[in-house]
């Protein structure tokens, strides 16, 4: 059934992508050549509409495939209006810049070729730059609209499903949270089945879900018809439970759905491969993957250039400050281990006396550590210290946003200590984080930092980057509490 909607709800979005473009092309050529407001060049005229005709076919393939790569018709049940937008934006960018090349190239082939095989156009750079906007908002707009009409109808109580979750544990909580998030899609939790609860308890799952009974009671409620989704979330412990509860379940024409008893064994998302055959499941598989890697690499680059370019003329003055008051390097250089437990050599403005760790080793930070100077409290009060680590992100050794890289003295000590930690180092480090914008720092349990570099890893997408370098911005430069 999930599969089915999902493969309708694609098919949709396709049509009104294709919709959206067409839409979107031929109104800017009558809004550039016909609408009176961009003047068109008396020498060459208007150009001829069956050239950009011949054109949109290319357009066309390109915008779809792009989409394709992007996961747009791979959709995951829900994603924000700030991805959506973010995406058909560069979407737009890339389509505009592919079909440039590919009418530059032909244009270069066909000079001194046959009539035939001549290809002499050339797309107006004002079209382009309308159409840049018009295709944007026109995609964007359709999208939420079939959102909209999508929840309109579940609010009328049409196509909805009715699910029952097998087991009322960690598993079968987090289940019955998704299906509610995702109350726009039709699904409405009936209740749990659970023998270890009794009748009539309320689960809290952000809002309250009654246990049914035990769950022999699966049967009989399967007779009555109304049920059209079973999700079977037992643990491993119960593995006769769960193929008993298979058996009743294949009696029925209803959807089964087996949540695999993965929590305890990974923390980021699993991922199915095939193996000549074999289904295998990698169980660390990040989601940042894909052309989601080069989305990310790009705005690192783009921000870091920026950034490194307006911040030079206080790096110098920091670093003559840094002279002034105390002995030593401006530069502090120390290894850490960033993306697959790779070291590489971290660069940050010296905060603290030379050769602060000659007596006692290697040691955390302390937010009144006696050996920072005093030019050096203010360095990392506004996080300034740590400007020169664009360096390391445009050598792709960081990235702006990721988990805050360790020592390797540390990481040995708490990858022994801590169940899963490894699993920190599956994306890139970065200069902010997730939990550095919540105020956790190296002084905060390093058990807690992991929840939240966890939650970062797994929900990763263009937004969430953007906000969390808006809140360091905020919180770093402006809030003076941090």
């Amino acid at each position: 059934m999930i599969k089915r909607k999902r493969t309708r709800l694609i098919g949709l979005f396709i049509l009104s992508d294709v919709f959206g473009i067409l839409a979107s092309y031929f109104y800017t050529y009558g809004f550039r050549f016909y609408g009176y407001i961009f003047p068109v060049d008396p020498d060459k005229g208007i150009p001829s509409i069956k050239s950009y005709i011949a054109v949109f076919p290319l357009v066309l393939i390109v915008h779809l495939g792009i989409f394709f790569l992007q996961g747009f018709y791979r959709t995951r049940l829900k994603r924000t209006k700030i991805d959506d937008f973010f995406l058909v934006t560069l979407n737009a960018i890339f389509t505009i810049l592919i079909v440039q090349a590919v009418l530059s190239y032909l244009n270069a082939y066909s000079q001194g070729k046959a009539p035939l095989f001549s290809v002499q156009f050339k797309m107006s750079h004002v079209f382009l730059a309308i159409y840049f906007v018009v295709v944007i908002f026109m995609i964007s707009f359709l999208r939420n609209q079939i959102y909209f009409f999508m929840k309109r109808r579940f609010a009328k109580g049409l196509n909805l499903q009715s699910v029952i979750i097998v087991g009322a544990g960690d598993m079968g909580k987090s289940v019955a949270q998704k299906l509610t998030q995702y109350k726009d899609w039709g699904f409405v939790v009936k209740g749990f089945l659970d023998d270890e609860k009794r009748e009539g308890e309320v689960v809290d799952v952000g809002g309250g879900i009654k246990v049914l009974g035990p769950i022999e009671r699966l049967e009989s409620m399967l007779e009555e018809g109304d049920i059209s989704d079973v999700y079977v979330a037992l643990d491993l412990n119960n593995y006769s439970k769960i193929l008993e509860t298979l058996k009743v379940v294949n009696k029925y024409a209803v959807n089964v759905r087996l949540i695999p008893d993965l929590f305890q064994l990974l923390t980021l998302k699993a991922k199915i491969e095939d193996l000549d055959g074999f289904p295998v499941i990698s169980i660390d598989e990040p989601p940042l993957r894909g052309i989601m890697i080069f989305v990310k690499r790009a705005m690192d680059i783009a921000v870091a250039v920026v950034f490194l370019f307006f911040l030079s003329p206080l790096m110098l003055i920091v670093a003559f400050l840094i002279k002034l008051t105390s002995r030593g390097p401006v530069l502090y250089h120390q290894e850490r281990v960033g993306l697959d437990g790779r070291r590489f050599i971290m660069h940050k403005l010296r905060t603290m006396v030379c050769d602060a760790e000659g007596k006692t080793g290697p040691v955390m930070t302390k937010p009144d550590d006696p050996r920072i100077t005093k030019i050096g409290k203010l360095l990392r009060k506004f996080s300034i210290d740590e400007i020169p680590q664009l360096i390391n992100v445009l050598k792709g050794e960081m990235s702006l946003i990721g988990p805050r890289p360790e020592r390797p003295v540390f990481v040995k000590d708490f990858r022994e200590k801590i169940p899963k930690y490894m699993l920190r180092h599956k994306v890139k480090s970065g200069i902010t984080g997730w939990a550095q914008v919540h105020g956790l720092r190296q002084d905060t349990p390093i058990d807690k930092r992991l929840e939240y570099d966890f939650y970062y890893i797994q929900n990763w997408s263009p937004a969430l980057d953007l906000k969390i370098v808006w809140r360091t911005l905020r919180k770093g430069f402006i809030d003076k509490n941090l």
